[in-house]
């Protein structure tokens, strides 16, 4: 890895991407990102920025874009908050309970008829997240009620046996992963945030517990990742570690302990320490997609969405103290601006890189806007809190 920007130089490619962001990344999905012909989100774009048709939809994408455009309309950024109500209202006619079952579907086409009728716990988290937030922006308590519904359907009928949650109904339940109960915590943590229900602190502790007894090794400082159905280490797949989920949970400690009071702990530094340690490639500056427990590269190539987590969790890790994270947060803040931003149509981005740098995306998914805007938000309260003024400003 190449020595990173000081501090001392303003933080420049950090304020850039944050500039970058909100003036051109979220304006032209604002534009481009709803299907004015059939309604609801386009799953992708092209690499023109041409929205595309005719692939499968899923249902936590159309979730997350209905959250992207509440969050960042709660926060200013875009006056969008009639399309996040729009595409969760569609989302809730075509996909809840759809084919008479409870639920969720998982995947819809252009016109919102189901293609797969499963119900995946992944989708059903996003489907809560989207609801608190879209509350949120329009003060709607029936989207609080959909919320709970959802939760009372993933309690009743994905409950598991050894704890958490059973992957789907209709699909293979194996290997069970921490992904989705990852998100699940995040969701019900944002449940909180927007309504102070102390219902939903048990849960969110249960989640939590999770993390702490089953998806962290503290003695190597990873996260696992693939499990058989009583939490063991899956025997083909739990070696198996993906540095963006570090990342992830660096910032979901944090978030917790920030509304909850329950103390992050050292885990979230030791997860940020273990990727920047083995998960970055050092011809690129970007994180590998998943790497062994001796760091041996698994999948060398790198997406957007693990660069914005890295730069999530090192805005985190910056405002814990760490005295590597300005340099690491700006290092991050360039590799999506050299590698995934800049060389392609402005607001879009290249989304998979190969191990030596060559971009290989034949698509923009539209689901990468919701890491790319939790980067943003956690950018935007560094400079609120004057982590990223410029020097040459202060002084003049």
């Amino acid at each position: 890895m190449r020595p990173a920007t000081s501090l001392g130089e303003g933080m420049r490619e950090t304020r850039s991407l944050l500039d970058m962001g909100k003036t051109h990344v979220l304006p032209f999905w604002a534009d481009r990102g709803w299907d004015r012909q059939n309604g609801g989100f386009y799953e992708a774009l092209d690499k023109s920025g041409r929205g595309l048709t005719g692939i499968p939809r899923r249902t936590r994408a159309q979730a997350r874009q209905s959250y992207v455009f509440a969050r960042c309309s709660v926060a200013g950024w875009v006056d969008r908050a009639e399309l996040a109500v729009e595409g969760l209202e569609r989302l809730m006619r075509v996909a809840w309970n759809a084919g008479g079952n409870s639920g969720w579907a998982h995947l819809l086409d252009d016109n919102g008829n189901v293609l797969d009728g499963r119900r995946d716990l992944y989708d059903h988290a996003f489907i809560i997240l989207a609801c608190a937030w879209v509350y949120k922006v329009s003060g709607d308590k029936a989207w609080l009620d959909l919320a709970a519904a959802t939760l009372d359907f993933i309690e009743t009928h994905m409950s598991a046996e050894h704890g958490g949650f059973i992957e789907a109904i209709g699909a293979p339940v194996l290997p069970r992963r921490q992904n989705p109960h990852m998100h699940l915590f995040e969701a019900l943590m944002a449940l909180y945030e927007v309504t102070g229900s102390r219902a939903l602190l048990p849960r969110i502790a249960t989640l939590r517990g999770l993390f702490d007894s089953v998806f962290f090794d503290a003695q190597a400082g990873h996260l696992r990742e693939f499990f058989t159905a009583d939490w063991q280490v899956h025997p083909d797949r739990g070696h198996v570690l993906e540095p963006g989920h570090f990342c992830e949970w660096v910032w979901l400690l944090a978030e917790c302990e920030r509304l909850t009071g329950t103390a992050a702990g050292e885990a979230g530094s030791r997860l940020f320490e273990q990727a920047m340690a083995r998960g970055v490639n050092p011809e690129t500056d970007l994180l590998y997609a998943a790497i062994g427990p001796d760091g041996q590269v698994l999948a060398g190539e790198s997406r957007t969405w693990m660069q914005a987590e890295w730069v999530r969790a090192a805005s985190i890790e910056l405002k814990r103290g760490n005295p590597a994270a300005p340099a690491l947060l700006e290092l991050a803040c360039k590799g999506i601006a050299d590698h995934h931003l800049e060389p392609v149509i402005a607001g879009g981005w290249e989304d998979a890189i190969a191990r030596g740098g060559k971009g290989v995306s034949v698509r923009m998914p539209a689901s990468t806007l919701y890491h790319f805007v939790g980067s943003l938000i956690e950018i935007d309260t560094l400079a609120a809190a004057g982590h990223l003024s410029d020097p040459a400003q202060t002084s003049a």
